[in-house]
């Protein structure tokens, strides 16, 4: 079972390659769907929704592209993922108080709050400066 969907993977590969972009952090869809071996079609919906989302800005034009609408050590890899899957839950006992009638006597209920707690944080500290870093040290 995977936890990440496809889209949400591209996703996160888009933006730690635009947060790695030498050109001040401008890159074009075709650059980037040809760098990572995706689909430009395919990437071009996930890029909308990370404009949507407010992750991206995009520009038409000869000098356009997409760059970071801030920071990228203000962009964290859950505002990535949700941006694209929506509201990140382990199971769905975690939707909301009432999603499932047994979460006040379910033991498993209590181990499943505790790790996504644990995922949403990490995810939360997962930020694009940190991940641009780490491609650029894992290219050399």
């Amino acid at each position: 079972m995977e936890m990440m969907s496809r889209a949400a993977d591209y996703a996160a590969r888009a933006m730690v390659y635009v947060a790695s972009a030498d050109n001040g952090n401008t890159a074009t869809t075709q650059e980037i769907a040809a760098r990572q071996g995706v689909s430009q079609a395919f990437l071009q919906k996930i890029v909308q929704r990370l404009v949507q989302a407010g992750l991206l800005r995009s520009q038409r034009g000869a000098s356009g592209g997409v760059t970071l609408s801030q920071p990228p050590a203000d962009i964290s890899l859950r505002q990535i993922v949700e941006a694209i899957e929506g509201p990140i839950t382990l199971n769905r006992c975690l939707r909301g108080p009432g999603e499932c009638f047994r979460d006040a006597i379910c033991p498993v209920h209590e181990v499943c709050v505790r790790v996504q707690k644990d995922m949403l944080a990490t995810l939360e500290n997962s930020t694009l400066d940190k991940l641009a870093m780490r491609s650029r040290e894992l290219a050399n």
